[in-house]
């Protein structure tokens, strides 16, 4: 198994030719070994952090076809606009399938206030979300259900709302990390605590508070 730390701002698997990837960057040195990568989970473009790819037939069809991978426990962080009342919760409204929007999927948040931010009319608050499966915009779309979506989140956010943080901070994108993955080796059954480092990007957003 391989575990990469994927920037902001680019996709995991390319949509079309030519688009700029986390798969076709790794995949190259791997195919000179034979080593087919595949990979087991998707960030969206704007997010940032972990993503493990099956080097192995075996250990993609454990983590796929018996389902193992939902498992895991994936750990995010995101900065979201205000301050929700619980410190600590979660979030369980079912989400509709990328595939069919007319199929409900059940689908749990948990999460924890780390700190919050107040500006000049405004707040934010960085926030620990915790989820297993991974539905489509899960996070993203569970906080704007709340009424505190991620901060300068386009899809999410009410345009008066962005058009207003717009003046109070200085960057122009949604933050949200996969900063942690807990879990059992698919194959091994080893326990495995993986990490991926806060970009700077993140960590600078939050000193403009």
């Amino acid at each position: 198994m391989l575990a990469a730390n994927k920037q902001r701002g680019i996709l995991t698997v390319g949509n079309k030719p030519g688009q700029k990837n986390l798969l076709d960057l790794l995949k190259h040195d791997y195919e000179k070994r034979s080593i087919r990568i595949r990979p087991l989970n998707r960030l969206d473009r704007g997010t940032s952090g972990i993503v493990l790819f099956a080097k192995t037939k075996e250990c993609f069809e454990k983590a796929i076809n018996e389902k193992l991978f939902s498992e895991t426990k994936k750990i995010y962080l995101a900065l979201v606009k205000g301050v929700p009342k619980r410190k600590t919760g979660q979030i369980t409204f079912p989400l509709a399938s990328r595939q069919d929007k007319r199929k409900l999927l059940k689908a749990k948040t948990k999460y924890r206030v780390l700190e919050s931010y107040m500006f000049p009319g405004g707040s934010a608050s960085l926030v620990e979300a915790q989820i297993s499966s991974g539905r489509y915009h899960q996070i993203r779309q569970h906080f704007a259900m709340i009424h505190h979506p991620l901060l300068m989140d386009r899809d999410y956010m009410e345009r008066k709302d962005f058009k207003y943080f717009q003046n109070l901070v200085k960057f122009r994108n949604y933050f949200l990390h996969a900063g942690f993955i807990e879990m059992k080796h698919f194959v091994t059954g080893e326990d495995l605590l993986i990490e991926a480092p806060v970009p700077k990007e993140f960590k600078n957003a939050l000193k403009h508070n």
